[in-house]
């Protein structure tokens, strides 16, 4: 399964996406025994991919725990940094960093997007 989307359906978890600025990318929340992933519109593609690669490493690794993901690297406790990890492998696993369009439309990523998605590729090689 390389479809992030259909990874999460299959293990139970809702993705609601919805625009809120420029403050949030997404965030992670356990509610009624539901796990709930909220994504931000604003994002980019590849940006949003990443970000809920790393919500639903939320769900895996820390599900009854609440996550809001704003900027990468903000954040420097355990927990983060293994989401971080996890979502490094999984992106790896589906194919994300060898997507052909992401080496097409590089150029026309924004420097955030660039640097964001520099700083996650960074991570595949790192241990925690």
């Amino acid at each position: 399964m390389t479809n992030l989307y259909e990874i999460a359906k299959a293990n139970n978890i809702i993705v609601y996406e919805d625009y809120w600025g420029t403050t949030t990318a997404g965030a992670y929340h356990y509610q009624y025994r539901m796990k709930i992933i909220m994504l931000n519109t604003a994002l980019s593609y590849f940006h949003k991919m990443i970000v809920l690669a790393h919500e639903i490493a939320h769900a895996f690794l820390h599900p009854y725990e609440e996550a809001n993901f704003s900027l990468i690297g903000l954040k420097k406790d355990t927990k983060e940094i293994e989401a971080n990890y996890f979502t490094c492998k999984l992106l790896d696993v589906i194919g994300f960093w060898d997507n052909d369009e992401l080496c097409i439309y590089e150029t026309e990523l924004s420097k955030t997007d660039r640097g964001f998605i520099d700083t996650y590729r960074n991570y595949i090689n790192v241990g925690i």
